[in-house]
């Protein structure tokens, strides 16, 4: 993954690294970041303090083993909250700001040899992890509405039915906020039915965009894919299999 990161991507890496690692000494300690990273804990310490950066393989290495003490995905599989008929709560996740930094460093590292221009989401949920994710890429934010916003003249808009309804949905952007050959991330917060990612996709490619990636906080199964009818890369922070939730509705 190094060898497609520039100068000032490495340098980005190498910062992510340092914040990552201060934000695991609040719940470790020196000693047990060193017995964990098998770095001296006098380097760490350096590092921590920011009176030296790690080199940038230094960096993604030290990265690799940082998300082997705290994977994202255990991270967000502790703070899920299920309803009592088995459907997902992701309240404390999508507005935890530890878990939106740290998601939106992963999707960072996920996508750094895609030529990403813009980032998408669907309102609402979205949009505190999308807004994270288009500050470190350094790229326009584009947020697709379920109402038309008052002062813009064009749309393009897209419909789905989202399941559990007789009713169809509208997802909104102004005209023109994508064009042609515009590569796109989109963002979600949760994947389950895949019908409001495929109403993205469309958006998208109605103004001739092309999606380079598709990252995700949670997904639920595979069933979703039989709606995305595109092919690209998708980065998840937790899949949960059917089955799981099933068990929760017994």
């Amino acid at each position: 993954m190094a060898k497609y990161l520039g100068r000032y991507d490495d340098l980005k890496l190498r910062l992510m690294v340092i914040e990552r690692l201060r934000l695991l000494k609040d719940k470790y300690s020196y000693k047990q970041l060193s017995n964990l990273t098998g770095l001296p804990e006098s380097v760490l310490c350096r590092y921590v303090k920011g009176s030296v950066l790690p080199g940038g393989e230094t960096a993604l290495e030290l990265w690799k083993k940082l998300e082997s003490v705290e994977s994202l995905s255990s991270i967000i599989r502790s703070k899920i909250e299920y309803t009592p008929d088995g459907l997902l709560n992701l309240t404390k996740i999508v507005y935890n700001p530890y878990i939106i930094k740290l998601a939106s460093q992963y999707a960072l590292m996920k996508f750094s040899s895609k030529k990403i221009k813009k980032v998408i989401t669907a309102a609402i949920n979205g949009i505190p992890l999308a807004t994270e994710i288009a500050v470190n890429m350094e790229k326009e934010l584009i947020v697709a509405k379920d109402a038309k916003e008052v002062g813009i003249k064009e749309f393009v808009e897209a419909s789905y039915h989202p399941g559990g309804s007789s009713e169809m949905r509208t997802l909104y952007i102004p005209k023109g906020c994508i064009k042609h050959g515009d590569e796109v991330l989109i963002v979600d917060d949760l994947i389950r039915t895949g019908r409001t990612l495929n109403a993205i996709v469309k958006l998208v490619e109605k103004n001739k965009g092309r999606v380079e990636g598709i990252f995700a906080l949670v997904v639920v199964g595979d069933k979703w894919r039989e709606h995305l009818k595109i092919d690209c890369p998708v980065e998840v922070g937790l899949k949960i299999e059917e089955e799981e939730l099933a068990k929760r509705r017994e």
